[in-house]
């Protein structure tokens, strides 16, 4: 759900592939991310199931954990420079260029929400030619592949923006992740959204870089360990 961009942010944090044994994972936060996956505060992670899930990878490889908060639209970039260890939370087709991936761990599932009174969508050639929010870095290529040039994005920094814009009326559609809807809605009441239609489940993963200070092999093994003993169940739980 991330796009490339022609700038790369300088950020202010070792090389991964120079990290000394022993040294903290740095993992990615995309600032275009809202809860259940992230909360910030002043620009910084403060939490949410991706906080969570890389406190529980670090702990497990008996590291600490540097978060490095990136605009959705740079992931790519920064991961490939080597500027951080990994991101979770993402799928090979939503980032640029080649990462070690690990097992899918996260599910989710994209979907159409309506704002009440707007007409029905029951198929996604029903948006064509409608104004879309959608979140600027995000990649929605299911969308893209049924609507083409018809798909009209109406771009928000953030998620958490794009359902503010929702509720004022300057859309009346958007595509939203489920688990960020279900979350949203119970904890502001006032968001009054029509669930109309969900086009793609999938499990997303974490990718790592190939200059990542920690062995991909030591990760993987982490993360696996995590998914088999409940843990990242555990963490998934704590926001449904």
């Amino acid at each position: 759900m991330f796009k490339r961009s022609a700038c790369l942010a300088a950020l202010i944090v070792p090389l991964a592939g120079t990290a000394a044994p022993g040294a903290d994972l740095v993992m990615i936060a995309p600032l275009n991310q809202t809860m259940p996956l992230a909360q910030f505060r002043n620009d910084k992670l403060s939490g949410g199931i991706l906080k969570d899930l890389d406190e529980a990878i670090a702990q497990r490889l008996g590291r600490g954990v540097v978060h490095v908060s990136v605009a959705g639209e740079q992931v790519s970039e920064v991961l490939a420079a080597g500027k951080a260890d990994g991101i979770c939370y993402v799928r090979p087709f939503w980032i640029d260029g080649q990462y070690d991936w690990s097992r899918p761990l996260i599910p989710d599932a994209e979907l159409v929400a309506s704002v009440v009174g707007a007409a029905p969508v029951r198929s996604l050639v029903d948006l064509r030619d409608r104004p879309v929010g959608t979140v600027a870095g995000y990649r929605y290529p299911r969308v893209e592949q049924v609507l083409g040039l018809r798909f009209h994005r109406s771009e928000s920094l953030t998620m958490e923006e794009n359902l503010r814009k929702l509720m004022a009326g300057a859309v009346r559609h958007t595509v939203i992740a489920q688990s960020t809807l279900a979350y949203q809605m119970r904890i502001n009441k006032a968001l009054r959204l029509r669930r109309d239609l969900v086009f793609a489940s999938f499990t997303a993963q974490c990718a790592f870089s190939k200059t990542a200070g920690v062995p991909f092999e030591e990760i993987n093994q982490a993360i696996n360990g995590l998914v088999d003993d409940g843990s990242v169940n555990q963490i998934l739980a704590r926001y449904r």
